[in-house]
């Protein structure tokens, strides 16, 4: 080796090391599945106009939404139970009904399910909900013409066991 290379040949190590701990950086925090980005949140924000006449769809509908899951057992789905109510607090009836479940823990890993009417407004489907915690549930209702949107909040429990 020429005299003198050795800086050269320094530099390089400690860029390449640089640029390779960077490479294992960005990729370890690309793949935190506790971090998340709210999908189309450019569009969301483009068509802002729209979301509030929505929203403002929705308190003119005046229906009403309750969830609830059943209790989480190890190695099961969990049911999802989306309660509907019209303007009357009546339950509402024949609407067809999308919902999006996520836990608050693991935000990016969405799951959309399709409920099924079981009637006086009951609207059920199974979902991964396998964690304890706080999930957000995003309804998406539609009867008719009429388009209702709402999110909730419900707390997941794990089942006990129950002595003899």
């Amino acid at each position: 080796m020429k005299a003198g290379m050795g800086w050269p040949i320094g530099i390089t190590v400690i860029l390449g090391a640089t640029v390779s701990a960077n490479l294992v950086m960005m990729r370890i925090a690309n793949n935190d599945p506790s971090f998340s980005v709210e999908p189309d949140y450019y569009k969301k924000a483009v068509f802002y106009d729209s979301t509030m006449a929505q929203a403002h769809r929705n308190l003119d509908l005046g229906w009403g939404v309750q969830a609830f899951a059943d209790s989480i057992v190890a190695g099961q789905p969990t049911r999802l139970r989306v309660v509907l109510r019209d303007e009357q607090a009546l339950p509402l009836l024949g609407a067809a009904v999308q919902a999006t479940v996520l836990f608050n823990a693991r935000a990016n890993d969405l799951t959309t399910a399709t409920l099924t009417d079981e009637g006086a407004g009951v609207y059920t489907a199974t979902v991964p909900i396998n964690a304890p915690g706080e999930w957000e549930v995003r309804v998406n209702v539609t009867r008719d013409t009429s388009h209702f949107t709402s999110s909730t909040r419900i707390t997941a429990v794990l089942a006990t066991e129950r002595s003899p």
